[in-house]
């Protein structure tokens, strides 16, 4: 079977937020498969505006700008640039290549991100994040997000503004053609990137749990794999960061079949 078809006649659950999940739909098609869109994900602009909007007045004020997430570029980068940008003394940082693309693509010219994972800690390995003692820092973020980073930075002495720029929502999407694939175990695998994107998926898919969690799961990271575990999920590969990462962990399930995939 050529690389063009390695997944075909496999269909694969693509559970991103709709804006984000063209690539690796794209890349699915090439390979043959079908992707079933379901955002488990909705992003949507923070609700209070005031605290990306204090950022961005006091931008010159920062020494070191972090950014969590593409969605935190993509809610707080245009409003920096329209207001002047970033002094070019300020550094730039992002957790994740991911972001730190999305970062490069915006019109930034040096980004620190880790050249091994994908996650805060990695990100605070880095040299430029250890001695921050008196550097003032913003990080925009979405609400609610992880407090690794705020939390250690500031206990390295540095001043953190951590700046919710955009919130995540369960979206009110409808079920039932989804629910139909699963009952049809026409589902070949599940694809997630985040670990409340796959608690969302259970609880939206509530009424099919138990044949949700027999399906395969691919995922970037181990923390999302431990978050699809705990809702039970029985077969989970970890693919590291990225879309073509996951697609080859696809790959890699197939064609052995998925009784193989499952020992």
């Amino acid at each position: 079977m050529g690389a063009a078809a390695e997944l075909a006649g496999r269909s694969i659950l693509v559970t991103r937020p709709a804006h984000q999940a063209g690539p690796l739909a794209r890349m699915i098609r090439e390979r043959g498969g079908e992707p079933v869109l379901f955002p488990t994900i909705e992003i949507r602009p923070a609700p209070d505006p005031q605290p990306l909007e204090r950022a961005v007045a006091d931008r010159a004020g920062f020494d070191l700008a972090i950014f969590a997430s593409s969605n935190a570029v993509a809610a707080a980068w245009p409003r920096l640039v329209a207001a002047g940008g970033l002094p070019p003394r300020v550094l730039l940082a992002a957790v994740g290549e991911g972001t730190a693309a999305a970062l490069r693509h915006a019109g930034a010219a040096h980004v620190i991100t880790p050249a091994h994972g994908a996650d805060s800690e990695a990100l605070l390995a880095e040299p430029a994040l250890r001695e921050v003692a008196g550097r003032r820092v913003a990080l925009f973020s979405g609400v609610g997000g992880r407090e690794v980073l705020a939390t250690e930075l500031t206990g390295r002495g540095a001043i953190v503004d951590v700046v919710p720029c955009y919130e995540r929502v369960r979206p009110g999407i409808a079920t039932a053609p989804v629910r139909a694939r699963i009952a049809s175990g026409t589902l070949s695998a599940i694809t997630a990137t985040s670990s409340e994107g796959v608690r969302n998926l259970y609880a939206m898919l509530a009424a099919d749990a138990a044949a949700l969690a027999a399906i395969p799961h691919v995922v970037p990271h181990d923390r999302i794999a431990l978050a699809a575990r705990e809702c039970g999920a029985a077969t989970v590969r970890v693919s590291g960061s990225g879309d073509a990462a996951m697609l080859s962990a696809l790959v890699a399930l197939f064609p052995a079949g998925l009784e193989a995939a499952r020992s």
